[in-house]
């Protein structure tokens, strides 16, 4: 196996890790307001990453569902984007791996310059809900 191959795979795994976090992270701030969370695995294809699987939430709120779905970890501009999205709204925010954890981006992006933490989350899913 090829030193390119090893980081390559590394990489990944290290996404998968932050994935993986995240749905902890997400699941944990759901549970403690009573939301149910189901837990699912996505399928990603990406160019020189390969097939593999992501965790993906559907998070049962009042007036609907929120969706955290990983996108890829190749993206423009960044690495990595994880959409956090409402349904029946359609609304959505797009959650950046950066240094110290996740930045939030609007669709329009525009960056939301608050901190990824249980308050910031709550107060999103009530945002994209209503």
């Amino acid at each position: 196996m090829t030193q390119a191959v090893d980081q390559v795979r590394h990489h990944r795994e290290q996404w998968l890790d932050r994935l993986r976090h995240l749905a902890d992270q997400v699941t944990k701030w759901s549970e403690a307001q009573g939301w149910t969370v189901e837990r699912a695995r996505k399928e990603i294809n990406e160019e020189g990453l390969g097939r593999y699987d992501a965790p993906s939430l559907t998070i049962h709120v009042p007036g609907g569902e929120i969706l955290l779905q990983p996108v890829a970890l190749r993206v423009i501009g960044g690495e990595g984007r994880v959409d956090l999205r409402a349904r029946p709204t359609l609304a959505r925010v797009k959650l950046l791996p950066t240094k110290n954890g996740w930045g939030i981006m609007t669709d329009s992006n525009v960056p939301l310059r608050q901190p990824w933490d249980a308050n910031t989350f709550v107060q999103l899913v009530r945002d994209l809900i209503s």
